[in-house]
């Protein structure tokens, strides 16, 4: 039977489910021989309860139990337990039954006496389906996050970016530090990366932004039952990061009820789901952040002492914006060149004259502010370079709370739709002028009057 790729520690667990008993020693020692952990039932009923307290990956069934028939049980487990994969076994195997097994969820249907090779390729086949689920819904909550480079790790993040180096290939916990849009969450990502955890999951838990009576689900998951809305059961942020790496985001933030348990996954790893009775365990890298003063919240009774001991083993404190004005050009081009799509899209560049105007700027809002401020500026400039008058006049519009767009010709407004089309279609002018309700021979005469003859000229 083949081996499972995981330590034994972290190996699945499977139940068994087999009313005959020397059939059912066989096959749990058979599996447990490759490595898996292993839960026995000789019954639905045991079956049920075994599901109920502790957490397994992949469930074998016989069709034929004391307490049921058919596909009974197939239909009650994947009822209750939606997430648990159910390889369906029995000795009175025929198409139309295993047709409908398929059809009523189970992943697989083998016929006794049992192929142990086969068996061991449906059984690794079916623990590999369970965690790719999981990390491609990670990757979904993920899809949306920012993702910036880190620009001036040689300047003003020299010292930071020293300690992340440092740290970074080590299970300690690191509580990064620095006012809002300092880049924590950037800093973070670097620390997994240059880990040995890299290839694992990378998953970011805002303590700020989780309602105050969903934290708790957030954090460790739910059961099915455990509350008016749990329809169904719910995957933790602590067992979606698995072996990989866990950023508490805006840790201040986090429920003072909630910090306890908190601290007991930081100790020993051990919590348990809401309304859950077996004890899991987590093994991912803690990163916790925050732009609040944690002593000051300590001195209020907010944040437990010894939470905040746990947290900042290894420090780390990010400048704002205001101390490392040295990057500011460097970061100024790069948000101009994700913002415009690129060298085709219609923005050419930012004048000395208007990054000069962008290093005076404090940036209150950091990093997040400048990139949310560059983005403006390609959309309301009046020109193809950024002048120091395009800045001045949005830096005074942003202070007065008046973003309105600047009045441009109508010519003006007709050709960037022009040059956004064609770039869209990488200089497709049929493509182009059918996306601007036009004919391929207006485009052509609006190119021209614009001097603009050649331009994306692609077919």
């Amino acid at each position: 039977m083949n081996q499972p790729e995981n330590g034994h520690n972290d190996a699945a667990r499977i139940l068994v489910v087999e009313d005959d008993e020397n059939l059912r020693i066989i096959l749990s020692d058979r599996l447990a021989a490759a490595g898996y952990r292993i839960s026995q039932a000789s019954s639905l009923a045991e079956a049920i309860e075994a599901l109920e307290r502790e957490s397994c990956q992949l469930t074998l069934l016989d069709i034929f139990l004391p307490d049921q028939s058919g596909l009974e049980g197939l239909r009650r487990i994947r009822d209750r337990f939606p997430s648990v994969p159910v390889i369906m076994m029995t000795a009175h195997g025929t198409i139309d039954m295993a047709v409908e097994a398929i059809k009523e969820g189970a992943y697989e249907f083998i016929t006794k006496p049992l192929d142990f090779k086969r068996l061991g390729v449906l059984v690794k086949r079916a623990i590999e389906s369970i965690q790719l689920r999981t990390e491609v819904d990670y990757l979904r909550r993920a899809a949306d996050e920012p993702f910036t480079a880190i620009i001036g790790e040689r300047t003003g993040l020299r010292r930071a970016m020293e300690l992340v180096r440092s740290v970074a290939d080590s299970d300690t916990s690191v509580l990064l530090r620095g006012e809002t849009g300092t880049g924590k969450e950037v800093i973070a990502r670097a620390i997994h990366r240059l880990s040995s955890r890299r290839e694992r999951p990378f998953v970011v838990a805002n303590c700020a932004a989780i309602p105050r009576e969903l934290m708790e689900s957030e954090m460790f998951g739910h059961v099915k039952g455990s509350f008016t809305n749990a329809i169904s059961d719910h995957v933790g942020v602590f067992e979606t990061a698995g072996n990989g790496t866990l950023l508490l985001d805006e840790i201040g933030d986090l429920n003072h009820d909630l910090q306890a348990k908190i601290l007991r996954v930081l100790e020993d790893g051990s919590f348990k789901k809401v309304g859950g009775k077996t004890v899991q365990y987590s093994r991912a890298r803690i990163i916790a952040s925050t732009h609040q003063h944690i002593e000051k919240l300590m001195e209020e009774d907010r944040f437990r002492e010894d939470l905040y001991y746990r947290l900042n083993v290894f420090p780390i404190t990010l400048p704002p914006l205001r101390y490392r004005r040295e990057d500011i050009p460097e970061l100024a081009r790069y948000f101009l060149r994700i913002s415009s799509g690129g060298s085709r899209g219609r923005v050419a560049g930012i004048d000395e004259d208007a990054i000069a105007v962008l290093v005076d700027y404090p940036w209150p809002g950091n990093l997040r502010e400048l990139k949310n401020f560059v983005e403006r500026l390609a959309i309301t400039m009046s020109g193809t370079t950024i002048s120091a008058d395009d800045v001045k006049i949005l830096l005074q519009q942003s202070a007065t709370g008046k973003l309105e767009f600047q009045v441009r010709p109508m010519r003006e407004i007709e050709k960037q739709a022009i040059i956004a089309a064609l770039d869209k279609f990488v200089g497709n002018r049929t493509k182009a002028a059918d996306a601007l309700g036009i004919g391929r021979r207006t485009l052509q005469n609006k190119l021209k009057s614009y001097g603009m003859a050649d331009y994306g000229n692609s077919g």
